[in-house]
């Protein structure tokens, strides 16, 4: 959209531009907006508490005749206010390998030097030559929300949102785009991580962790296995957001460091103990008379976030990407389905890529009221910018050029109303990639259950003995899906009829 491109061209040009002023003035300026506490780290507070889906325009050069027109005029009121304003231009960049390296620059109005310092904080550094292939502009005190994406400029205009993550992932989902459409990779929504085990090849064991914001996926990416390795095995931390795949299944590292919901920190001491680093940035995170709480979860407090830095976090190193996946987890939280089960096939995998089941969460909405209702995201990815259906055939074409990649739907929430807890999840994990886990066909859910691992409580969580009518209600879910993929993406028909 010209509209989208004349605000860039007037930030270059008009605006009043602090480039790249570094970490310690990052920091000293943000610290006029931080809240006191006793840890002593940057801690800052949001108006937004979440993305805003229900203001994202996905593209912009598809609206038509009159919610064209009235972006066009919003945006040229944009252009007029960038020009006589005070800009902090962060260059940045997403990727740090040969194989995948993208410039970002993002342009945060000086009001919010927070918002720059965690941009700064959170990716790797950008080369000082060379065009940005990505923008971001930021510009929280807009009286309206809105979030404009142009996938032609390859920018993102955020209006009225002082959310970290809103700008964080404005860079993520055009970094995704551009790695479908020009590179032939594919990114995906999900954290990496390398087991060593015993047995298991030098290079190790590489897993994806796929699950909306929310779901579990950033305690199974952080976490260590304390008390479950035997000697002389490990696990190494590669990243917990997004990854881009290439056809041979290889992930490329996207940032530096790490964004993780905190809530659950407490319960993953290397996470935990990393907060307190001096480095670390936290968002939205409790304090009451200087002490930080981690529990508390009311209002904006149950999406509170951190920048987490690597240096910090055991387990994790300086090795970013993940040279080979052995082992994909979908995380869903729908009760209807068992612990662990493994799909049958890449076209079964394909399916359930593109539904993206789960439930709506604290990170995905400002709405409580919506919070615990089911979801489908395809690819557990909200970012994803349309057509959809490229996904899911790139997916497809990654596993069926690498067989023996195996991939298993997670349920790290209930089964009925019996309590899937974390002990139960990471040993199943461990079960399956040590190759001790029972796995046992299930004709109406068509797939293998894990009906037995070391360490966790199965048998208890079994739905074919929680779930009353358990066999109709499957067979009736499976249909459903059917139905629903082959009427949203009838180019991947193939998949739809694995279900």
């Amino acid at each position: 959209m010209e509209a989208v491109a004349r605000i860039l061209r007037a930030l270059e040009e008009r605006a009043r531009l602090v480039r790249n002023p570094g970490a310690s003035w990052l920091r000293r300026e943000a610290s006029r907006y931080a809240v006191p506490n006793e840890w002593g780290v940057p801690l800052f507070r949001s108006r937004v508490c979440a993305r805003m889906p229900d203001a994202t325009i996905e593209d912009v050069n598809k609206l038509e005749g009159g919610e064209a027109a009235r972006l066009e005029e919003e945006l040229r009121r944009v252009e007029e206010y960038v020009s006589s304003r005070e800009f902090i231009v962060v260059d940045s960049s997403i990727g740090s390998s040969l194989g995948f390296r993208l410039k970002v620059r993002s342009f945060i109005s000086s009001t919010s030097p927070h918002l720059a310092l965690m941009f700064s904080t959170n990716y790797f550094p950008g080369p000082d030559d060379g065009e940005p292939v990505i923008y971001s502009v930021d510009i929280p005190e807009w009286p309206r929300r809105l979030v404009a994406v142009d996938p032609v400029e390859r920018a993102t205009i955020i209006l009225g949102s002082d959310y970290y993550g809103e700008l964080k992932m404005s860079a993520l989902r055009m970094a995704m785009n551009y790695a479908r459409d020009h590179m032939g990779m594919l990114g995906v929504h999900a954290g990496s991580k390398v087991y060593h085990l015993e047995g298991a090849p030098s290079r190790g064991l590489g897993v994806l962790v796929f699950g909306l914001s929310g779901t579990g996926k950033s305690t199974i990416t952080f976490h260590l296995h304390e008390g479950q390795l035997r000697q002389g095995e490990w696990v190494s931390i590669r990243q917990d957001d997004i990854n881009i795949l290439t056809r041979g299944l290889y992930a490329y590292a996207t940032e530096r460091n790490f964004y993780p919901k905190t809530d659950s920190a407490p319960g993953i001491p290397n996470l935990y103990r990393a907060l307190r680093h001096p480095d670390t940035v936290l968002e939205n995170v409790y304090v009451e008379d200087g002490r930080i709480d981690f529990t508390v979860t009311s209002g904006c407090h149950s999406n509170a976030r951190a920048v987490a830095v690597r240096h910090a976090i055991e387990g994790a190193d300086n090795t970013y990407d993940t040279p080979r996946i052995d082992f994909i987890f979908f995380l869903t939280r729908r009760s209807d389905m068992p612990v662990a089960a493994r799909l049958t096939g890449p076209e079964q995998a394909t399916a359930y890529f593109m539904l993206g089941e789960s439930i709506k969460t604290s990170a995905g909405t400002m709405d409580p009221r919506e919070v615990g209702k089911p979801v489908r995201v395809p690819g557990f990815d909200p970012f994803i910018i349309g057509p959809r259906w490229i996904n899911g055939l790139r997916f497809y074409e990654a596993l069926h050029l690498n067989p023996e990649t195996r991939v298993y739907i997670l349920n790290t929430g209930y089964v009925a109303d019996r309590k899937v807890t974390p002990r139960d999840t990471l040993s199943t994990i461990l079960a399956i990639m040590r190759g001790e886990a029972e796995e046992e066909y299930d004709e109406a859910l068509n797939m293998y259950m894990v009906t037995r691992a070391p360490g966790a409580d199965l048998e208890k969580l079994d739905p074919r003995r929680a779930i009353p009518g358990y066999k109709s209600h499957m067979i009736q879910a499976r249909e459903e899906r059917r139905k629903y993929l082959l009427g949203k993406y009838p180019q991947l028909a193939f998949a739809a009829n694995a279900i």
